[in-house]
């Protein structure tokens, strides 16, 4: 008896691949392998956004006037409600809690603090753009400081997906961030600046 594969069996296992239930078995195969080739893809890019300090642990810059014009609606007001600081009539004081997060240098407040921890969940897109990587990516706030929970608005929000961009180049096999945007804490920081400055928009 050779080894050659019997003409029933051959009949058998060509009926089966052809059937319902074996061509959702080929397609679930090959969803999961390109599936995994994804993510052995990603797995550089997604290593280097988050080792990205500015990513992973972005700094809340804030600097400001202790003797800017109260308004308990503003970012001054708010900070008086967490018990950051107290309002006098010759300006604001630091508490014991708002010296945690804030220095005082001269008559100005400085933050010290960052605004929390970011961690990426998924990558939304991925291409090549003039020898770099442009890669969309959700994101969530895994620690969110006492200062960057109350003083922006909108503040991030934890457990929450945020939509984020970066840019990648390569260098000696090694991925590196050359762009982040984060829009959803960028621009309310951005207004919180304005916000201390005296800016009015």
């Amino acid at each position: 008896m050779n080894g050659s594969t019997n003409p029933g069996t051959q009949r058998s296992i060509k009926t089966l691949l052809l059937s319902p239930w074996g061509i959702a078995a080929v397609l679930v195969g090959i969803f999961l392998l390109v599936q995994g080739y994804l993510a052995w893809k990603d797995r550089g890019l997604v290593s280097a956004i988050e080792s990205y300090e500015p990513f992973a642990a972005p700094p809340f810059e804030l600097q400001f006037s202790r003797k800017l014009p109260y308004d308990p609606l503003s970012f001054l007001g708010r900070g008086a409600q967490a018990g950051f600081w107290q309002w006098t009539p010759e300006g604001l004081v630091l508490t014991d809690e708002g010296r945690k997060s804030f220095e005082q240098a001269g008559d100005q407040f400085v933050s010290r603090s960052s605004a929390g921890r970011r961690k990426l969940k998924r990558v939304r897109s991925d291409r090549s753009v003039n020898g770099q990587r442009e890669v969309e990516f959700f994101y969530e706030w895994a620690e969110i400081s006492p200062p960057a929970a109350v003083l922006p608005l909108p503040p991030p929000r934890a457990a929450e997906e945020y939509l984020g961009q970066a840019s990648l180049v390569q260098e000696g096999g090694v991925w590196k961030v050359t762009s982040l945007q984060t829009r959803d804490f960028e621009e309310p920081m951005a207004r919180l600046k304005d916000a201390a400055s005296g800016v009015r928009k």
